[in-house]
């Protein structure tokens, strides 16, 4: 059957990719830009998630003000290796490890752990004829500078997500298209946007990242005057099947497993699978007795518990048709 499946040809876009170092460097030299793009700023912690360095020299961000999370994300690290400040990490911290012997929790997250044998043959029909729709609707470019009207458009995009789904909110023109710009100067980050070909204008865009080993997805966002293009299905195809030829880079991370079902199908069908990396977690004082008892959720999804007959308990648009991305927050 899979010999049988017609090959998919993606156009070549020059993603940008950097060490671990290069990027944080970067984020923390520039101070302004979070880690992840969507987590912006918060009014009382401000850039919260800006990169440091613990101890041993390993790269942090914190996910959520005072919780950690290591930026080489899915590279293990043993407990001696983890000395981190408690200025940064006072509710806790969270990593993966070598092996389940050292593991107290489980990071499930949607990747492909070998990105080098990625192709159209490990995508279900159905999203394969989704991919090949959203190729022959649009053109996809890698923005390299500055331009207002694509901006303008990315922004409409992302406006358009904020109302389907109800996820994070829409921004100001002013703070967008700043972040855009700044965001243009950070090595490892790239802004990949689709057309729709009838019209020329954006019908979506895919913020992403490629540093150290690993090509992660940033937010991925579409026009909802402009579903019809299967933007998405495009634009995430394409940047794997471009991400695998770079080298060394040789897995894919789509963020930690949620609740959202439409949500996880669409990361499945693209090849991602849900795996449960051995990790250690740590949270300090009452910072877990709390977090169990007011959000079990998001308790249970730290730890990699998941009960897979439960309902969907957060159903939003399928995302191969509106965008909505699941992030890498817990």
């Amino acid at each position: 059957m899979a010999q049988q499946t017609q090959a998919i040809e993606a156009p070549a876009l020059p993603l940008n990719a950097c060490s671990v170092a290069e990027h944080c460097e970067a984020l923390r030299k520039h101070g302004r830009l979070p880690f992840w793009w969507y987590l912006a700023r918060h009014p009382l912690w401000g850039n919260y998630s800006r990169p440091f360095q613990d101890r041993s020299g390993g790269w942090w961000y914190q996910v959520k003000p005072g919780l950690c999370w290591a930026a080489d994300f899915l590279t293990p690290l043993s407990a001696q290796q983890v000395r981190l400040p408690l200025s940064k990490s006072y509710l806790g911290f969270q990593h993966v490890v070598p092996a389940e012997e050292e593991a107290n929790s489980h990071l499930v997250i949607n990747a492909i752990t070998d990105l080098g044998a990625y192709s159209e043959r490990v995508i279900d029909a159905k999203r394969r004829n989704a991919i090949r729709k959203g190729l022959r609707s649009c053109t996809l470019e890698v923005v390299s500078s500055y331009h207002e009207p694509t901006v303008e458009q990315c922004r409409l995009a992302w406006k358009g997500l904020t109302e389907r789904t109800g996820w994070k909110h829409a921004q100001d023109r002013g703070e967008f298209h700043s972040n855009w710009r700044e965001r243009l100067q950070v090595p490892g980050r790239s802004i990949i946007v689709g057309r729709d070909l009838q019209s020329g204008e954006v019908a979506g865009f895919l913020l992403t990242k490629i540093i150290g080993n690993t090509a992660y997805v940033d937010t991925i966002a579409s026009r909802t005057d402009l579903l019809r293009c299967n933007v998405n299905d495009a634009l995430m195809f394409a940047f794997l099947m471009n991400a695998r030829q770079l080298p060394g880079v040789t897995k894919a991370h789509y963020a930690i497993r949620s609740y959202v079902e439409t949500l996880e199908h669409f990361k499945r069908a693209l090849g991602f699978k849900p795996v449960p990396f051995p990790a250690r977690v740590v949270l300090r004082g009452a910072a877990g007795s709390v977090l169990k008892r007011l959000s079990p959720t998001k308790y249970r999804r730290m730890f990699g518990l998941f009960d897979d007959s439960a309902p969907d308990p957060s159903p939003a648009d399928a995302p191969g048709n509106a965008g909505h991305l699941g992030t890498p927050s817990t």
